[in-house]
């Protein structure tokens, strides 16, 4: 079973729409009894790290999380549930970027918002994801390089560990992870439910892994 966790953050229906095309063993949840027995979990939604990580611990679900995680099952995130895999974040509260706010820490690397001096931010729409390492990753599998996947975000990842990386995108020059994997830890930048058949393959590589 996989619990697709409910912890405040926006953009749900269309991922669980998703998730339906390729199971019906899946529930949204924050029922500690559910969460304990999942398969899988995933971490979906928009909005801010701050937010996500202040309702992730205020609610005890980050118990459970960490649990699930240190037990070796496989967890998926996406868009805020990617960027909360990592070390930190300089999106706070406060809007002092000299501040900072921990993540889980599952995988090595900091999130930092775009500089935007020659580009827009936020980073919206379609965008090139250029597969790393493709014989390594299970998310990608039978997927063709450089196809498209949507974004909607202002921070990405930086000084990520190059072994949990096997897709990156390019925005005006700059390459930054979008998708990693790491043992059981996965995640995507982008919205895998709202990229068409392209994205709608990962998550049935994901699902079809368990």
């Amino acid at each position: 079973m996989i619990a697709v966790l409910d912890y405040g953050m926006g953009n749900i229906h269309s991922c669980l729409k998703a998730i339906s095309l390729f199971t019906k063993d899946f529930a949204y949840t924050k029922e500690s009894s559910v969460l304990k027995n999942a398969d899988a979990i995933i971490l979906p939604g928009d909005g801010h790290f701050d937010k996500a990580m202040n309702n992730l611990n205020d609610s005890g679900l980050r118990g459970f999380v960490d649990d699930h995680v240190k037990a070796g099952k496989p967890l998926f995130g996406i868009c805020i549930g990617f960027q909360i895999l990592f070390e930190d974040s300089d999106e706070t509260i406060s809007g002092n970027q000299k501040e900072t706010v921990a993540g889980l820490g599952y995988i090595k690397g900091k999130i930092r918002k775009f500089k935007g001096k020659n580009y827009k931010v936020p980073h919206i729409g379609w965008n090139k994801l250029y597969k790393r390492n493709p014989s390594k990753s299970n998310l990608l599998k039978n997927l063709e390089d450089e196809s498209f996947a949507y974004f909607i975000h202002s921070y990405r990842p930086v000084g990520v560990e190059s072994s949990a990386i096997t897709g990156f995108c390019d925005y005006y020059g700059e390459k930054f992870p979008a998708v990693i994997e790491k043992e059981n830890v996965f995640g995507t930048q982008f919205h895998p439910e709202k990229s068409y058949s392209f994205g709608l393959k990962i998550l049935e590589n994901f699902i079809k892994s368990l």
